[in-house]
């Protein structure tokens, strides 16, 4: 069926409202904004601490790099002089001269339900740049195919068998990590500590929605990343582009800074504050929601527990108005390598022309297409045939098939 535009137009028309009323409230930013310069002149670290020791979850607090009367913005103002991509770039390629940097990311196919057996299909690519002049560019990809046992279960309250539609992305999710944890091994004893990025936050909320067994799977891959980063000292960095999380922003209301509470995010109170590409924000505990709970593990025979270890800070590195978000562990700080990060990741925004360039490789390299997917139908058709393995068309997917030839 194709788009039918003037519905799609009418519709759209008919919801104006609903999308203007979520414009921007600027007066509540400037008094976010406000509250903010004000922070640091008003509370110490301990202050805070103590004014939000009644919340379980008070959203955020300050780490070793919040001083009182000192400022929330680290200023990057050997930037302030650059007037064109091409010195942005000569910076960026002389400063990340020998350092390694390590990406991952993941593609999936959805559990295919054209046949009664359904399949299903994960992959991840990771790619290494350990940025030398003989251009030592490493990459490989772990493939996992999901059988009708991996993604079929028994509904316990018809007894009628159902296909997992979350499984894929978990199993996707998985694989992700456990190439990161590989890359973070392989490449711990260079000589420049490397830093891994993860193309993602390094908190689960959104797996909150889960029941326990799946938070759990995704806890555990994602603490396992943070464990194999701490024993081999190899920073990890989770890197969202364009971040809309209200951390900081919730622990002001919290503070009771201000009037109202308001949707106002992060990146609204900070962007009028960085002045300066490469700006970037202290760094701030982030204590958001109950998915940090899930981040334990048993690394080498050593228990982790992330759940109160994970950093943010906000970097002015792309070119529209919203900051991107840097997650990172806590040890990071604590071994005293977050300078070394931070340049490491401007370094990687600067040849990547407001994005890591790392991250933009390896997406480029994990993409499944549409012939990709076809392809894969064709080689299990070809597969079963080859063992003898009955393939029977779905009902439904037949009757398409027929109709659309």
């Amino acid at each position: 069926m194709p788009l039918y535009r003037d519905r799609v137009a009418e519709e759209l028309e008919g919801k104006k409202s609903e999308f203007t009323g979520k414009a921007i409230n600027q007066k509540a930013v400037e008094e976010f904004q406000g509250a903010a310069q004000n922070l640091t002149s008003e509370f110490s670290p301990e202050d805070i601490k103590q004014a939000l020791e009644e919340y379980e979850l008070p959203s955020a607090l300050p780490t070793e790099e919040y001083s009182e009367d000192g400022d929330l913005i680290v200023s990057f103002e050997e930037s302030s002089g650059w007037e064109s991509h091409e010195a942005v770039n000569n910076w960026a390629k002389k400063n990340i001269r020998g350092v390694t940097t390590v990406a991952a990311d993941g593609s999936q196919i959805d559990p295919v339900t054209e046949f009664e057996q359904p399949v299903g299909l994960v992959q991840a690519v990771w790619i290494a740049n350990s940025h030398t002049d003989e251009g030592d560019y490493q990459r490989d990809v772990e493939t996992k195919v999901l059988s009708p046992e991996d993604i079929l279960f028994e509904d316990p309250n018809t007894g009628h068998i159902q296909v997992d539609n979350e499984e894929v992305p978990l199993s996707r999710f998985e694989t992700e990590m456990q190439v990161l944890e590989k890359q973070i091994k392989k490449y711990s004893e260079e000589s420049e500590p490397p830093v891994v990025l993860y193309d993602g936050p390094l908190i689960l909320s959104f797996a909150q929605m889960f029941d326990q067994p799946v938070r759990e799977r995704y806890g555990d891959a994602l603490a396992r990343v943070l464990a194999a980063s701490k024993h081999h000292e190899v920073p990890v960095v989770g890197y969202t582009a364009g971040s809309k999380a209200s951390d900081f922003a919730k622990m002001i209301e919290k503070l009771d800074l201000i009037d109202a509470s308001s949707s106002v995010r992060d990146y609204q109170i900070f962007e009028e504050m960085t002045e300066n590409w490469g700006d970037r924000t202290i760094l701030f505990n982030s204590r958001r929601d109950n998915s940090l709970n899930q981040l334990q593990t048993t690394y080498h025979g050593v228990e982790y527990d992330f759940s109160e270890s994970i950093l943010f800070s906000y970097m002015q590195i792309g070119s529209g108005p919203q900051l991107d978000r840097l997650d990172l562990p806590e040890w990071v700080l604590e071994e005293d390598l977050v300078d070394h990060v931070m340049s490491v990741i401007r370094s990687e925004c600067g040849v990547g022309r407001g994005y890591p360039e790392i991250l933009q490789a390896a997406d480029a390299d994990a993409v499944i297409s549409r012939q990709d997917r076809e392809e894969f139908l064709r080689m299990y058709q070809d597969f079963s045939d080859e063992n003898d393995i009955e393939l029977r068309w779905n009902n439904k997917a037949l009757s398409k098939k027929r109709r659309r030839r």
